[in-house]
């Protein structure tokens, strides 16, 4: 008789299987989901709320913004609160005309996010 023909092919109803030690050590029931995850890191990374004023020659717009967004999504809802999304802008910092590149966020720039920041646009 081998050793095999002692170990039962189905364990009786009432006996819990055994999970392998190393899938153990999780808690699957408190798992977040990865969709959860990448939004807490998402936010994280986006940084800090910042308030951009962009001023053009014949109005101003308010734009909320993440520390860590692109000046391109700064420009883009900026045309889209002009109403025209196939505009193009040319945007500078107010206080030191420094011009804001489209691939760049606002952390690569001297912005403080506790301010409001004034931005001065031009529409080509």
């Amino acid at each position: 008789m081998d050793d095999d023909e002692d170990v039962p092919l189905n364990p009786a109803p009432s006996e819990k299987p055994k999970m392998p030690e190393g899938i153990a050590a999780f808690s699957i029931g408190n798992a977040r989901s990865g969709a959860d995850m990448f939004e807490e890191e998402n936010a994280a990374i986006a940084g800090e709320d910042v308030t951009i004023i962009v001023q053009l020659p014949d109005k101003e717009l308010e734009v909320k913004m993440k520390m860590g967004h692109t000046v391109e999504l700064l420009k883009l809802k900026a045309r889209e609160l002009l109403g025209d999304t196939s505009i193009k802008l040319e945007l500078r910092l107010a206080d030191s005309d420094q011009v804001l590149i489209d691939p760049l966020s606002l952390n690569d720039y001297p912005i403080d996010s506790k301010d409001t920041v004034k931005v001065k646009g031009a529409i080509l």
